[in-house]
C-alpha cells in the first residue's frame, strides 16, 4: 500500500449514510442543536418531531448538554448540510451504536483515552436514557 492510500484511510470521513439510523440521527439532531445554539433558538420542537416524543428529545437534549460538559475540547461539527461526518461524530455514532447495545465495555474502550470515569458514566446513562425513551413501550 503506498503512503497516499494509507492516509487518505486515516483522514477520509465516513459519509452520514454509512451509519445506522439511529447513529445517522444522533448526528444529524446534534448539529441541529448546535445550530440552535448559535442563533439562539429553541431545539426542542425539531427534536420532538424528529424522535416522535416530547421525552426522547428531552432527554436528547441532556445527552447534547452532557457531551458540552464533559468533552474535553470544543466537539466538531460538519455543517447542516455536510454528507460526510466529523471524527468527533464519528465517536458520537459508535458511543449510540454501543449505548444502544448496552455494551458499557465498548463505550469505556471508545471513550476512555478522553473521558475520566464520571464523564463516562455521565454520557453513558445520558444515552441509555435517551435510547429507552426512544423505544416504545420502554420508557
Amino acid at each position: 500500500m503506498q503512503s497516499s492510500d494509507l492516509i487518505r484511510q486515516f483522514t477520509e470521513q465516513p459519509l452520514i449514510q454509512e451509519l445506522s439510523a439511529d447513529a445517522a440521527q444522533a448526528v444529524l439532531a446534534l448539529r441541529y442543536c448546535i445550530l440552535c445554539r448559535r442563533n439562539e433558538r429553541d431545539p426542542m420542537p425539531e427534536l420532538e418531531r424528529r424522535w416522535g416524543n416530547i421525552l426522547a428529545a428531552r432527554r436528547y437534549r441532556l445527552v447534547v448538554e452532557a457531551i458540552g460538559h464533559v468533552w474535553p475540547d470544543p466537539f466538531a461539527v460538519a455543517p447542516p448540510c455536510c454528507p460526510r461526518i466529523s471524527f468527533d461524530e464519528a465517536l458520537l455514532a459508535a458511543m449510540v451504536g454501543a449505548a444502544a447495545a448496552r455494551n458499557r465495555a465498548q463505550f469505556d474502550w471508545l471513550t476512555a483515552e478522553m473521558l475520566g470515569s464520571d464523564a463516562r458514566e455521565m454520557l453513558f446513562v445520558a444515552l441509555e436514557n435517551f435510547i429507552r425513551a426512544r423505544a416504545p413501550g420502554r420508557v
